[in-house]
C-alpha cells in the first residue's frame, strides 16, 4: 500500500491501514540494535512513533514532505537518542545510589538464608534490564518513590511518562523472569 493510499484511508477514518506501516519496523529494529538496543526497544519506539504520527495527522499538524517511512524513522531516532541520553545522565550521576544500597541491605535481611538463591535470581534479572529500568524499578519498588518524584529525578516530562516507562520496564522484567523457576526457588 502506498503512502498516499494510507493517508487517504486515514482521512476517511479507516485506521486499519496503520498495520501496513509495520513493514518499516525492520529498518528501525536494525538501526536500534546497532545503537545499543534490542528488538523490544525497537518495537516500543516504533509503536510510539506510530502514535505520534497518528496524533499529528489527526490534528492536521502532519505535512507530507517525504516518505512515511522516513518520517517514522526520524521520530524513532529522536526518541532513541533521547532515551540513550537519559540513560547516560542517569548512569553518570545516580542521586539515589546510597539510598538504594541502604534499601537493598534491608531487603537482604528480609530474605532468609534459605531463600538466598531467590534473591540472587531476582538480582540477576534486574541486572539484565540495564539502565534506566533497573534504577527506575528500584526507586519505585524498594524506595517507594511517587511517580512525580521519579519523573523529576529521571528527567521524564511528567508522572504519566514515568508510569509508562515503569510499565515497559515491568514488562521487560516479566519477560526475563521465569515464574516456574521462582516457584522452585521459593
Amino acid at each position: 500500500m502506498s503512502d498516499q493510499e494510507i493517508l487517504n484511508q486515514l482521512n476517511a477514518g479507516d485506521e486499519s491501514c496503520l498495520q501496513y506501516l509495520y513493514e518499516h519496523l525492520g529498518m528501525v529494529q536494525s538501526w536500534v540494535m546497532k545503537n545499543n538496543g534490542n528488538q523490544e526497544d525497537a518495537l516500543d519506539l516504533f509503536q510510539e512513533a506510530l502514535i505520534v504520527f497518528y496524533k499529528k495527522f489527526r490534528c492536521g499538524e502532519y505535512q507530507v514532505k517525504g516518505k512515511l517511512s522516513t518520517y517514522l524513522f526520524e521520530i524513532c531516532k529522536r526518541q532513541w537518542y533521547n532515551q540513550l541520553n537519559r540513560r547516560l545522565k542517569y548512569e553518570k550521576a545516580n542521586p539515589h545510589a546510597s539510598q538504594l544500597d541502604q534499601r537493598q541491605e534491608s531487603f537482604s535481611v528480609e530474605i532468609t538464608n534459605t531463600r538466598t538463591s531467590l534473591k540472587s535470581y531476582i538480582k540477576q534479572a534486574m541486572e539484565k534490564l540495564g539502565e534506566p529500568c533497573k534504577s527506575l524499578l528500584e526507586a519505585s519498588i524498594y524506595l517507594k518513590m511517587k511517580m512525580a518524584e521519579i519523573a523529576r529525578e529521571f528527567k521524564y516530562a511528567d508522572a504519566h511518562s514515568a508510569r509508562q516507562q515503569k510499565l515497559r520496564c515491568m514488562k521487560r522484567l516479566r519477560s526475563v523472569v521465569s515464574y516456574e523457576r521462582v516457584i522452585q526457588l521459593d
